[in-house]
């Protein structure tokens, strides 16, 4: 057992280095690796397709007041890239930046906070700004009547389809 380690060792040492001295010199990372999350939070609709697709469960949507805070926890993240992929908005993007070492467990950390529109007649919070304002943008007539209908919460309209 001894002597095959030790014959081991010399056939080793006869090959040149197969180990490239990393932190010394900059390796070029291949153009397909996926890295590190980065989110547009202007582009950002908080509709938690992300959160229903990771596989690790990083994402979360939390609701307060007039609020949406979306947070992502890189420190989880298994780098499959499916939020990005089933991200509606483009708001998700997986870079090729790889070097992710740090001591603070917060510089893994993402959050982005949404702001509500509150329903017109029972004001309560369902749907963030920027998914109004996309929806709104599909409109061909914008006029005010068509847009204070998308300011009403689904069970709002459901009762006012009750009264008609």
């Amino acid at each position: 057992m001894f002597k095959s380690k030790i014959k081991a060792l010399l056939l080793s040492s006869r090959h040149k280095k197969i180990t490239k001295p990393y932190p010394f010199v900059p390796v070029t990372p291949p153009e397909n690796l996926r890295g590190r999350l980065e989110v547009d939070s202007n582009k950002c609709i908080g509709c938690g397709s992300c959160v229903r697709i990771c596989p690790s469960r990083l994402i979360t949507i939390e609701d307060y007041e007039d609020v949406r805070i979306v947070k992502f926890s890189a420190g989880r993240c298994i780098y499959c890239g499916r939020c990005a992929n089933v991200c509606p908005a483009k708001a998700i993007r997986i870079t090729n930046e790889y070097e992710l070492a740090t001591d603070n467990k917060k510089d893994l950390e993402i959050v982005i906070k949404i702001k509500m529109v509150k329903c017109l007649i029972c004001g309560k919070p369902f749907i963030s700004l920027n998914m109004l304002n996309k929806q709104i943008d599909r409109f061909q007539d914008k006029s005010e009547e068509q847009i204070n209908k998308l300011k009403i919460c689904p069970e709002c309209k459901q009762k006012q389809l009750i009264k008609e």
